[in-house]
């Protein structure tokens, strides 16, 4: 490449990553950053709606991972005992996800994005960018970090970045599909609306690109894991709390907060061992909670402080100008709720992505209707509530960190980013709720039918 084409070329970088840190450092027209902005900017130039990456390595890297998943997830279904259809719709979920892949690759070169400046080592700034260890850290820090060798020392493109963190948060959604599989209804066609519900498009959409939400999905699943077993899962459930503690602190923390209050309530772990183990997590919760007041700039944890934080980062959201803003400090506790399960909804949006939210958030909308139209049955006849403790744990785990986007977060879009990881739980919960009245009025004399894996 000419030297004038390749400064051509970085102009156009540097314009696309306009809101990226800057610094001093010459161009190196040999790393990542320069093979980006020349698909980009071929992208541009063609007037094409959607050009992939022609490299040799992206291609081979697509087929290699589409290939090995669908191996897999035919191993292990059949290691696990699914029926030929369960297994049919295991692999056509995978293909959905790796798909959006795509989707997402394209949303975020015609609409930018901090993806891409995950992917180009840009959205922090750090003191030594040559070396792997300087972009060590939290938050950004941790993505940049994991996203150094793949795109830096490897050169890989943004589009074989987004289909690994595709592939990476497909095993969190594939164990989800798995432990739902346990408590299948016996209704056909709520089995169809089991399955419609791993088929809804904001999970899949910002956890198969790259970003902190695949990371924190995963972290999330492998925490919940301990609510399934945590005598067999304990390893997985420490990797997934602190993954989701180094990706987002307040998540860390919340994880370990419920996995330490469940823990102390299993009547069979013997009390040396709740007391030593309580005290190690009491001091890596201190240690969580001081980082967390660190970030948020507090000397203590107070009201006061924390009206300032929340008024600060409200201000600071106001400032981008963001067309689905919301008056968020002004609601009420209700308005707050339901503008962060169920908006933006029918009537408010324009375009098809905004659409494709507001048809989704009608869909939740109306499980959580049909759970408050079946929960007198449960109370009136004192009958268990069939719900599994995992799916209890990240019903909790959402309304918790809902408390928290309450007070932080006042723009629709980033709303539904940032609730795509947990909002899976809450519409299991709701449909779980009505499938177990459903199956109690089919047969009140059978058991259920369950699987074991």
């Amino acid at each position: 490449m000419s030297l004038p084409i390749a400064i051509g070329i970085d102009m156009t970088r540097r314009s696309i990553y306009h809101n990226s840190t800057k610094t001093d450092t010459p161009p190196n027209f040999l790393n990542f950053q320069l093979h980006t902005a020349t698909a980009y900017c071929l992208l541009r130039l063609t007037h094409c709606p959607l050009r992939l990456p022609t490299t040799i390595t992206t291609y081979l890297i697509i087929t290699l991972l589409f290939t090995f998943f669908l191996w897999d997830n035919q191993r292990i279904g059949k290691k696990r005992g699914l029926s030929k259809k369960d297994g049919l719709w295991l692999q056509a979920l995978w293909v959905y996800h790796f798909g959006f892949a795509f989707v997402f690759y394209y949303y975020i070169l015609e609409n930018g994005g901090d993806a891409l400046r995950y992917w180009a080592l840009e959205a922090e700034g750090v003191e030594n960018p040559d070396h792997w260890m300087g972009y060590w850290g939290q938050r950004t820090h941790f993505v940049q970090w994991l996203n150094y060798v793949p795109a830096k020392v490897l050169g890989l493109d943004f589009l074989a970045g987004d289909v690994l963190y595709a592939a990476f948060s497909f095993l969190g959604i594939r164990e989800v599909y798995f432990w739902m599989l346990r408590i299948k209804p016996i209704k056909p066609w709520m089995e169809w609306g089991l399955i419609g519900i791993f088929f809804l498009p904001n999970l899949h959409f910002w956890s198969a690109g790259v970003g902190k939400e695949a990371l924190l999905l995963v972290g999330l699943v492998w925490a919940l894991k301990g609510f399934v077993s945590l005598e067999d899962h304990w390893k997985v459930v420490g990797i997934g709390v602190l993954l989701s503690f180094w990706v987002r602190p307040l998540q860390g923390v919340v994880l370990g907060g419920m996995l330490g209050i469940y823990f102390f309530w299993q009547k069979e772990i013997p009390l040396r061992l709740k007391l030593g183990v309580g005290l190690g997590m009491a001091v890596v919760m201190a240690v969580g909670i001081w980082r967390i007041l660190q970030y948020m700039h507090l000397e203590e944890l107070s009201i006061k402080g924390l009206m300032a934080f929340s008024s600060g980062q409200m201000d600071f959201l106001r400032d981008f100008g963001a067309g689905s803003e919301i008056p968020m400090e002004t609601y009420n506790v209700f308005e707050k709720g339901f503008a962060l399960f169920f908006r933006p909804f029918l009537g408010e949006v324009a375009g098809v992505w905004q659409m494709g939210a507001a048809l989704e958030n009608s869909i939740a909308l109306s499980l959580a209707l049909g759970l408050l139209a079946v929960l007198p049955f449960y109370f009136g006849r004192n009958i268990k509530f069939p719900i599994p403790p995992f799916l209890w744990a990240g019903l909790i785990f959402g309304l918790l960190m809902a408390i928290a986007f309450a007070f932080t977060l006042n723009n629709l879009g980033i709303i539904m980013r940032m609730k795509s990881m947990y909002m899976l739980f809450f519409y299991l919960f709701c449909f779980g709720g009505v499938w177990g009245r459903m199956n109690f009025k089919r047969a009140k004399n059978q058991e259920p039918r369950t699987k074991n894996f």
